[in-house]
């Protein structure tokens, strides 16, 4: 027969029931918690960039990349066509002004000269046999104007004795007729010869002039001619580095043709490119910083080539330490060109802010990271403005964050 249990038996399985439902219900919570508190998303400071919003400046920037290239370079072409017969100097070669280069085959350029010599010298025995050739002709028109002058003058005696003896009936009047025909028709032949003088005379001088004008041409090509031979010894005509050569004995240059660039590698500029679509925006004369690793120039557009190739605009900028012991031939570097600026703006450190299509910040806030919604303005490499969203003296992550871009808190350790 079954005994009844006791009271207080009974009130102490139920004491010790209702315990072990608390410490269950208090190990669940503790549980859920902790595992709230460990899938809670944190990130130690170390690891992320923090700068402080300030007031200041903003400078808005074009990003473009440029070539150091040397601000002076001489480009030597070649005179005349011909064949390279030797070679002094290799690219990368220091030379100083005199030095050769390398020598031409003139050999077809010394037959042309030789010719254009004898060339010359024909016309100039043609010129002086023309000119002594008209001047006897003058001369032999004065010496007849001098005879006729004096044939006039004895007509005209005739002439005045016939009239004066007809006048006192010595002669008869057919003969003092006659004799002042005679003085008149001589004096119409001495104009005809004075008149003939000085066609004669102006004819020399069309001659000549055309015949000196002729020579003048011959001199010149001539002239042209040694010059070119002279250079075809190609010599460097200042200081500096060759930065590229023909430098194939037998290769044929053409007249004109780029043979040798000659650069002064003790100053430098940039060449920059830049897409099209911020071609309208580009002017000589804007302010642009050049970077080199963790070095900055400023310098100055000073030219912007109007052709776009390939949808990319050039330009160049002169800058204001063109001799920074940094600047390497053909060193690569990035530009940022100004074209415009903010004074007294809210801005910040940029690091990658703005960079992305994401328009919050991760602010610390309370030993937290907090996502605040932001609106930027004008941006430089360097620093970016804010519109709107957060005040001065803020503290705000400006590393990547994409991995936390839909969480609204993180805990900072």
């Amino acid at each position: 027969m079954d005994r009844e249990i006791a009271p207080e038996v009974r009130q102490r399985r139920i004491v010790k029931r209702a315990v072990t439902a608390v410490i269950g219900i208090a190990a669940v919570a503790f549980f859920i918690a902790a595992s709230v508190q460990w899938l809670r998303p944190s990130v130690e400071r170390r690891d992320v960039q923090i700068a402080r919003v300030e007031r200041g400046s903003v400078e808005a920037t074009l990003q473009a990349n440029g070539t150091v290239v040397p601000l002076v370079e001489q480009v030597v072409s070649s005179p005349v066509e011909a064949r390279v017969l030797r070679v002094g100097r290799r690219a990368g070669d220091r030379v100083h002004a005199g030095d050769e280069l390398l020598t031409l085959d003139t050999a077809a350029t010394r037959v042309e000269a030789e010719r254009l010599d004898d060339r010359l010298s024909q016309m100039e025995s043609t010129h002086t046999q023309l000119r002594l050739t008209l001047e006897e002709t003058i001369a032999n028109q004065r010496a007849q104007i001098e005879q006729k002058k004096l044939d006039a003058q004895i007509l005209h005696y005739t002439a005045d004795q016939k009239s004066r003896l007809r006048a006192e009936g010595l002669a008869a009047e057919q003969e003092a007729l006659g004799a002042n025909a005679a003085a008149k028709k001589a004096d119409i032949e001495l104009r005809q010869l004075e008149e003939a003088l000085t066609r004669a005379l102006r004819s020399r001088g069309m001659q000549l002039a055309a015949s000196q004008s002729g020579l003048a041409t011959a001199k010149r090509d001539r002239e042209e001619s040694h010059r070119q031979l002279e250079l075809a010894m190609l010599r460097a005509d200042r200081d500096g580095v060759l930065t590229s050569i023909v430098n194939e004995v037998g290769a044929l240059v053409r007249r004109g043709d780029v043979i040798a660039r000659i650069a002064d590698l003790s100053s430098y500029r940039v060449e920059g490119s830049i897409s099209d679509v911020h071609a309208a925006r580009l002017t000589a004369g804007m302010r642009a910083h050049v970077r080199l690793d963790d070095a900055m120039i400023d310098g100055v557009i000073d030219s912007v080539d109007p052709r776009i190739v390939d949808g990319v605009v050039r330009f160049y900028v002169t800058l204001d330490k063109p001799s920074h012991a940094k600047l390497r031939n053909n060193l690569r570097v990035d530009i940022g060109v100004v074209t415009g600026r903010r004074n007294g703006v809210l801005n910040i450190r940029r690091g990658t802010l703005g960079r992305t299509a994401a328009n919050a910040v991760f602010v610390v806030r309370d030993g937290k990271l907090v996502s605040v919604p932001v609106h930027f303005g004008v941006a430089s490499e360097e620093t970016i403005e804010i519109l709107d969203g957060l005040r001065e003296g803020d503290e705000v992550v400006i590393s990547a964050m994409n991995e936390y871009e839909d969480v609204s808190e993180v805990k900072l350790k």
